[in-house]
Formats: C-alpha cells, sequence, structure tokens
C-alpha cells in the first residue's frame, strides 16, 4: 500500500521484492488485488462505492501494517458512522473530469477503523495482470481534524517542535474549514494513487519508484543514482530537502528553527509541496491533489512560517505559481484524457528546469 503513512516507501518496496526473488518465485497477489473480487464496480456511481470491509482487506491491511513496522490490524467501520455519509457526499461533488477517471480505476472505498496512519491506496490486477485499478482505505479514527487543523498537523510532523518559528497551513477559507474539507483534500491525494498508477503516469509502487525511471513525470524531478535509487534533482543542491520525513514529530531530522531555509529551497525545485519530496509516487499524487484543489476547486494552499508575531516566510506550490509546468501540463492532459506522452510533449519543459522570475510569480513571501 501507499498513502500517508510514515514509512520509506523504497525500503519496504526492496524487501517485498527481495524476500520473493530469494524465494524463487513471484509474489503471490490476494484475492482483493484481483478486479474479479470487485464484480459490477465500474458500473456503480463513485459514492456506492464506499463499503465496508470483507476480511479480506483487513487482512491485507494487518499485513501492510506488519510491513512498516506496526502490528495493528483495524476493524471496519460502524455502519452507522458518521463520516461515512460525509465521505460518499465528497465522493459525488468531484470536478467532472476527475470523477470521469475516478469512475474508470477506483474500484472500491473502505471504510476502517482503528487502522495505522490516515489513508492508503492499494493497487488491483486487471484480469490480464496488468496494474490498472485501485481501491482506497480511510482510517475514519484519523479523520476528525478540520482542513486546516489537519493540514497544519501533518506538514508539522516534518519537523522537531520548539518555540520559534511557528508552522501552519491553510487549504480552506472560512466557510470551507470543516472535516468534510479534509476529507476531500486526503481523498484527492490517494485519487492521484489511483491514476497514478490507472494513468501510466508511473508503475506499481511496489516495484521500486526505478521501474518508473524512463516515465515522462518522473524525468521531472527524479534521476537514478548510481546505487540504481532514485533520487532528487535536487539533492545536491539541497541536501535539507533530502532528510524530510513526516509523521516523526519529536524524532523528525529537521528542526521547526530550519523551516524557513525549507520552504525557500522547495520553492526553488519543482516539488509541489514539502511531502512530494519524499518519493516519486508522492510527488505526483501531491500535484494533482494541489491541481484539482487549487486549479480546479479554487481552494487555498499555503504554508506560513512566523516569528516573533510576523510572516517569515509564506509558501505556494509550484503548480499555482507556474514553477513546475511540466507537471501542471501533463495534469491538465491527463484530466483530458489525453496520455502521458501527449501531456509531455505539450509542456515544452526541459527536464529538471523550473520557471524564473519574471516568467513565473515567486513562491515565496515576503
Amino acid at each position: 500500500m501507499i498513502g500517508l503513512r510514515s514509512a520509506p516507501l523504497h525500503v519496504i518496496a526492496r524487501m517485498a521484492v527481495v524476500t520473493w526473488a530469494l524465494a524463487g518465485c513471484a509474489a503471490p497477489v490476494p484475492l482483493v488485488q484481483r478486479v474479479s473480487h470487485y464484480p459490477g464496480a465500474l458500473e456503480r456511481p463513485l459514492a456506492e462505492r464506499v463499503i465496508g470491509a470483507d476480511r479480506a482487506v483487513i487482512d491485507r491491511a494487518h499485513r501492510s501494517n506488519l510491513e512498516y513496522g506496526q502490528d495493528v490490524r483495524p476493524r471496519p467501520a460502524a455502519p452507522g458512522h458518521p463520516l461515512i455519509p460525509v465521505v460518499k457526499r465528497v465522493l459525488s461533488r468531484l470536478p467532472a473530469q476527475v470523477a470521469a477517471l475516478a469512475r474508470r480505476h477506483l474500484v472500491a472505498v473502505y471504510a476502517l477503523e482503528e487502522d495505522y496512519g490516515t489513508a492508503t491506496t492499494e493497487a488491483v490486477q486487471d484480469r490480464q495482470g496488468t496494474w490498472r485499478y485501485a481501491y482506497i482505505v480511510l482510517n475514519l479514527t484519523a479523520l476528525g481534524r478540520t482542513a486546516n487543523a489537519w493540514a497544519t498537523w501533518k506538514e508539522r510532523s516534518a519537523f522537531r517542535p520548539g518555540d520559534d518559528p511557528t508552522l501552519n497551513v491553510v487549504i480552506a477559507d472560512n466557510a470551507q474549514d470543516t472535516v468534510a474539507g479534509a476529507i476531500r483534500f486526503i481523498l484527492l491525494h490517494e485519487l492521484g494513487h489511483v491514476l497514478g498508477l490507472g494513468l501510466r503516469v508511473h508503475e506499481y509502487w511496489e516495484e521500486g519508484a526505478a521501474a518508473s525511471r524512463s516515465f515522462p513525470y518522473t524525468r521531472f524531478s527524479w534521476r537514478l543514482d548510481t546505487d540504481g535509487a532514485m533520487v532528487s534533482r535536487w539533492r545536491q543542491r539541497f541536501p535539507r530537502l533530502h532528510k524530510t520525513r513526516f509523521y516523526l514529530f519529536a524524532q523528525a531530522p529537521l528542526a521547526i528553527s530550519e523551516a524557513p531555509a525549507v520552504y525557500r529551497a522547495l520553492a526553488q525545485t519543482g516539488f509541489p509541496s514539502l511531502y512530494g519530496t519524499t518519493n516519486l509516487f508522492d510527488d505526483f499524487a501531491e500535484a494533482f491533489a494541489i491541481y484539482v484543489h487549487t486549479i480546479l476547486l479554487g481552494n487555498p494552499y499555503r504554508v506560513e512560517i512566523r516569528g516573533r508575531g510576523q510572516v517569515r516566510v509564506r509558501y505556494r506550490s509550484c503548480i499555482q505559481t507556474g514553477a513546475c509546468p511540466g507537471k501542471f501540463a501533463q495534469i491538465e492532459a491527463l484530466l483530458a484524457h489525453e496520455g502521458p506522452e501527449v501531456a509531455r510533449a505539450a509542456s515544452g519543459a526541459r527536464v529538471g528546469v523550473t520557471c524564473a522570475a519574471p516568467a513565473c510569480p515567486t513562491a515565496i513571501t515576503p
């Protein structure tokens, strides 16, 4: 699975591949990861794909949690859980072009309780064995925060706490600063994983990022290191970004005092968010979510760092400023139901190059 979790994805993927390679066989595909487990699912409205988890889903989630070092076995959400109608309402109100693609590739949304993490996405094979579909798992236990509170909590998790400066994230104006607003952004991120796989933006994440090295989106911000690992094209220029780890809080490598320098560096890259620097798959999921959230839905997205009562840094995503034109164009073309190669050609952007002032508005103020 991939999603809003904390373990290093490339380590897990490599462990899974090595374990089965040493055994001399291919890893078996659980029934829940085969489209035959979902008869008629792709014909249902998205809201009707929010369903209770069966034992196969619980077993898969438990095994995934064990791979992350967490012996957590979730349970199906109670049928009358108050957040289930909220999730259904969010899915029923997606922008038309997003909903059209989601209907083609999302087979189910499982509502769980007492799971590890906020949300995850798991790939599903078609009848020919191609990873073409996916399902989303939502941990309703973790979805009690409003939009800005959730986004701030998540972003702060990458820094060891301190008295100065303070960091806040704004993804909703007052009227939209609700639990539903948080769930919407979380679902958009997970749909980024669903569509990234289904539309061939990248390969299946458990095969490792290196398997996607030749894909157009990959080449915008990633390259293979000498040891075969996928690393940021800005790793040497901005080594502090490479240290970013989310959901570690007091154990995070970065201190909150480093936040101003971190976001000033981030603004000079082609990554859509700080979370997007952590791996290729979350790079695309964040770019997709922020594009839909800001460009299609007109919502805000900014990180504000204050010290001594004044704003020291106000960061906006490159999706908003135009500083990652290739990614913007590829998402735009994908939502128009064009292929990744068409989107890449349409962008006119060179690999690893972002907009330079004055062509693009600045991502950092003041």
